[in-house]
């Protein structure tokens, strides 16, 4: 298994990332104000998200992994961020300060369209780089089962000691996809 100690996302994957974010800010929830900056900065957190996403691509690509990545229209919520052969559905969770300990998924969201697979990146958007904390799976994170509200939605929350090491997600999975 390949893991980098950091990916540097290539140029094309962010403006890929940017073009998205541009494209989707009017069609995105307004209901996920909780950033600083609020529904104004909702932008620049799916652009934040996005490159999230291209972390985990190079990984795969990295790895050789067959996989799809979403290709669902910037006017409609996705059902996945990378689905596997077999069907299994992957989200990638993007952090972005270096206080942040937790993986959050609402409530809500996952009683609508449950992933299979959740992975946790943290980025560092000022240098377009990135590292993969770990991983957590659907029947995983309903067994945890730690819901959290700070003021906002109701959130399920994996913190770090929760997660489990990416080499664990390969070598239990994605080896199967080569």
């Amino acid at each position: 298994m390949i893991l980098r100690e950091k990916y540097i996302i290539p140029i094309d994957f962010i403006n890929e990332a940017l073009e998205y974010a541009e494209l989707s800010k009017s069609f995105t929830s307004n209901r996920h104000d909780f950033h600083p900056g609020g529904l104004n900065n909702k932008q620049q957190k799916m652009f934040e998200g996005k490159l999230g996403e291209k972390i985990f691509k190079l990984f795969l690509m990295d790895n050789n992994i067959e996989f799809k990545e979403d290709s669902s229209s910037y006017r409609e919520a996705d059902n996945y961020d990378f689905i596997l052969p077999d069907n299994t559905t992957i989200d990638v969770k993007t952090r972005t300060q270096k206080f942040h300990k937790r993986t959050l998924e609402m409530v809500e969201q996952f009683n609508k369209k449950p992933k299979d697979i959740y992975i946790s990146v943290r980025l560092y958007p000022e240098e377009y780089k990135g590292i993969i904390i770990g991983w957590f799976s659907k029947k995983h994170l309903l067994k945890i089962n730690k819901i959290e509200n700070n003021g906002y939605l109701d959130n399920y929350v994996m913190y770090d000691s929760d997660l489990h090491d990416i080499k664990e997600l390969y070598d239990s999975i994605l080896v199967d996809f080569k």
